[in-house]
């Protein structure tokens, strides 16, 4: 028997593997679908918008199905060749023993075949059949010249040996079982015709499978290792997403969000200011040193001559430390060196939030519910999946940050002056973030807050379409032409809430979907592009 066998038959049978646990994975989400597409969860969908969601979930799982098993192949192949070839050479090359005599005539008995036994609890072995050319019996041995002894066959019933028989009719063999203790009889039908033909026509379908699919399911090297890639990109995306969420939650970081980032411009003013007040003079910033951090010496004069030595400079250090704490600087080495009233120091700055984050304290670590090697962390540290997931991260420990304000501010509140620009969740327009209102309904810049206080609108959720719409929805959703829209205004039939600045100018208009039932019976929203789920024909 031959155990090792062409490569391209291990990888076929690996390709074959791979498209049927694909199609498997396909007849899975299509039997969700139809098992659970009625559930009330789901109530508030379309039908195209479940089709739509169902075949997303699908295509992720199954995409990912396909990195995996490349990502097995080889080694997996490998391993199926290597385990083959231990058989082969085993069975190859393992000497048969000599001088096996008959039990019955006492001669030397001749070889005939050898077969190879490898079960998981037993060492790998070979059995060597040979036959006695007098009385043609025929014995079984290992190749440690232990002879093989067969089990004895078990009547179900009384557990007594069977006595066995057997009929060969063409390729049909028919064995019979019989106790001659209590009677019990059974029988066995061996047709090797039938079997072949049922392993024939197995083994055609299996090949029709593999023509089928492979190129759709059995990704090839270029794209395999693109996957590979990105499964490993996720992983350290996932752990990237967890640091920021839980370093915006973090009491350190929300005293580096405190900490004001000043220049080198106001840190002179701030300075000069505090230290004239306490008779210090002549404030002199020097050259500063660029690299990891601004180092800028510094001298100054003290004008109170009653102050000598390490009273000015300990008055001095004091001063400058509690000047600087709400600040990005402070005062290096923490000492100042006095000489004849004159006194001279190093202030360091911190730009970069990682060293704002020491400068703000230590904090004991959680312990991350992901890891990741440095090695793989360092590949992949600017890959586009980790720089949107340290985003998401950032958003998320922003908006977690925002939700324990509420607790103090449960109405909302105004954003920090430090914020970016944000787009208004109602009339879209891009707003500094301390004009921007935020709650839980989403972002609102100054106007559109003041108009829901005011109670020209309801407080509206940003982009719900079946609470209310803007100009834009009305003309893109349902093909309304802007000068339709305003005689259906005029005539009544659409009714529109007009949204206005402090100056009376209006600058956005909502409408609101129940205001105008009407309307929306007369004039029905454009279908979406037909969404169909995945090709029945997918099955194994």
């Amino acid at each position: 028997m031959d155990y090792l066998r062409e490569r391209q038959e291990y990888v076929d049978l690996y390709d074959l593997l791979t498209v049927k646990r694909c199609l498997r994975t396909i007849n899975f989400w299509r039997d969700t679908f139809k098992k659970h597409s009625k559930d009330k969860e789901l109530k508030g969908l379309t039908e195209e918008e479940k089709i739509e969601d169902f075949n997303k979930m699908l295509g992720m799982e199954l995409y990912f199905t396909k990195i995996k098993e490349y990502e097995r192949k080889e080694k997996t192949i490998s391993e199926w060749v290597e385990n083959d070839r231990v058989k082969q050479d085993k069975l190859d090359n393992t000497s048969r023993p000599r001088g096996v005599l008959c039990s019955k005539c006492n001669i030397e008995m001749k070889y005939i075949t050898k077969h190879l036994e490898d079960y998981d609890n037993k060492p790998m072995r070979v059995l060597f059949f040979f036959e006695c050319p007098k009385c043609k019996k025929r014995k079984g041995v290992y190749d440690n010249g232990k002879e093989y002894v067969s089990k004895p066959q078990l009547c179900k019933k009384c557990k007594k040996k069977f006595e066995v028989t057997h009929k060969k009719k063409g390729s049909v063999i028919i064995w019979t079982y019989k106790c001659k203790y209590c009677g019990h009889k059974e029988v066995e039908v061996d047709d090797f015709e039938k079997s072949h033909a049922k392993w024939e026509k197995e083994k055609l379908a299996d090949k029709i499978l593999l023509e089928k699919y492979r190129n759709e399911f059995c990704l090839s090297d270029k794209k395999g290792k693109e996957g590979i890639e990105l499964l490993e990109a996720l992983e350290v995306a996932r752990v990237v997403k967890e640091e920021e969420a839980q370093k915006y939650g973090s009491s350190v970081y929300q005293r580096v969000m405190q900490l004001k980032k000043t220049t080198i411009v106001e840190l002179e003013k701030m300075l000069n200011k505090v230290l004239k007040k306490n008779k210090y003079i002549k404030l002199t910033l020097e050259k500063p040193e660029i690299g990891q951090y601004v180092i800028v010496p510094f001298s100054v004069q003290d004008a109170d001559s009653s102050r000598k030595g390490s009273k000015s400079s300990d008055n001095l250090e004091k001063i400058i430390k509690d000047t600087l704490k709400d600040t990005n600087w402070r005062l290096m080495d923490n000492y100042v060196l006095y000489r004849l009233g004159y006194l001279e120091g190093r202030l360091k700055g911190y730009e970069q939030e990682e060293d704002m984050m020491k400068l703000a304290g230590k904090e004991e670590k959680k312990e991350p519910k992901y890891k990741v090697s440095p090695e793989k962390r360092n590949k992949y540290e600017f890959h586009h999946m980790v720089q949107l997931a340290r985003l998401v991260g950032q958003h998320e420990g922003i908006e977690n940050l925002r939700k324990k304000r509420l607790e103090k501010e449960p109405e909302g509140f105004f954003l920090d002056e430090s914020e970016s620009t944000y787009s208004c969740g109602i009339c879209g327009e891009s707003t500094p973030g301390d004009k921007i209102w935020w709650n839980l309904d989403g972002l609102r810049c100054k106007d559109c807050w003041r108009n829901i206080k005011e109670g020209n609108i309801p407080p509206l959720k940003s982009r719900d379409d079946k609470v209310w719409l803007n100009d834009s929805s009305l003309s893109y959703n349902y093909s309304l032409h802007p000068s339709t829209r305003r005689k259906l205004v005029r005539e009544g039939f659409l009714k529109r809430r007009e949204l206005k600045r402090d100056n009376g100018s209006v600058y956005c208009t909502v409408y609101l979907v129940k205001e105008n039932k009407e309307f929306f019976k007369k004039y029905p929203k454009k279908p979406k592009m037909k969404v169909t789920f995945v090709d029945s024909q997918h099955s194994e």
